[in-house]
């Protein structure tokens, strides 16, 4: 009889795989069409992503608006983008001395096992201007 040795040893992560992504539009649409913004590209042998990090990242000390981050993952032809989350932030008044501005973190219930070719991608519903650019960063790490 044969003996099945597969998932007998632990796979662990070998290097980060992210690519910070500075959101500047507005995409209102939850099916994955219009602008949307690349944070991980999977590798070869897959990738692994625990959440995604939302900061507001404006050049001007002014408020940010209030504000829906949705998050998308694509087939492995890196088409096809479909909803996996979405978070909601709040406005903040940032200013150049004591204020941080707004920051929302994603964090996945089960990790995303990303098949390679695949990609995650992220959009916020509004832009009203410079107060609202948001930076997008996935805690990501390939096999």
């Amino acid at each position: 009889m044969a003996t099945n040795t597969a998932n007998t040893s632990p796979i662990f992560t070998n290097a980060g795989n992210f690519t910070p992504a500075r959101i500047s539009g507005s995409n209102t649409a939850s099916d994955g069409s219009g602008t949307i913004y690349t944070v991980v590209s999977a590798g070869v042998d897959g990738t692994r992503v625990d959440g995604v990090r939302f900061r507001n990242s404006q050049i001007v000390a002014s408020g940010s608006s209030a504000m829906i981050h949705r998050i998308f993952l694509s087939d492995t032809n890196g088409a096809n983008y479909r909803l996996i989350g979405e978070i909601a932030t709040a406005a903040a008044t940032r200013n150049t001395t004591i204020t941080i501005g707004a920051t929302q973190i994603f964090t996945f219930d089960q990790p995303i096992i990303m098949s390679s070719g695949s990609k995650m991608a992220v959009a916020q519903s509004l832009y009203g201007g410079v107060q609202d650019q948001f930076d997008a960063l996935a805690y990501a790490a390939n096999y």
